[in-house]
Order: C-alpha cells, then structure tokens, then sequence
C-alpha cells in the first residue's frame, strides 16, 4: 500500500473515532494492519480486564487506547470501529 493511500484511510479512520468511545476496538483487514505497524501507527500498549491492571498484557493499539487486531473477516484495506457500549 502506498503512502498517500494509507493516509487517506488514516484521516477516514481518525474522522470515524472522533464520534467513538476512547476505548473502543478496531478491527483492521489483514494488509491495512500490516500498513499501519509498518508506519508505526500501532504501538503496543497495556491493557487489562475491564480497564484494571487484572490480567493485564501488551496487545498492538491505535492511538493508545484502541486495542487493534487484524482479521480476515474485514476487507484487506478496510476497518470496522467497535460500537460504544
């Protein structure tokens, strides 16, 4: 993917989480996961059971509160935001 296209998706992405609860997941397709870690987008951050230190464990994040997974079950480019609870 190139730059230009992986910032358009980003600035999508960002528009999206601004009406979204800060700690809401995002699925990311298989090769948009692989864009944004290797432009450093994703850091690994620490989370636990419901937003205590139980059980908690480094899993890859957006924007430091967005826990982010790759999946199969979205587009290669594509993303889907977690709903608010």
């Amino acid at each position: 993917m190139d730059d230009a296209r992986a910032n358009q998706i980003k600035a999508t992405l960002d528009a999206e989480l601004r009406n979204a609860d800060p700690n809401v997941g995002i699925a990311f397709g298989v090769d948009l996961f692989a864009a944004f870690r290797k432009r450093a987008w994703l850091t690994l951050e620490t989370f636990g059971v419901l937003g205590t230190t139980l059980f908690a464990q480094k899993l890859p994040a957006y924007g430091k509160s967005h826990c982010a997974f790759a999946t199969w079950d979205v587009p290669d480019e594509g993303f889907q935001v977690g709903k608010n609870a």
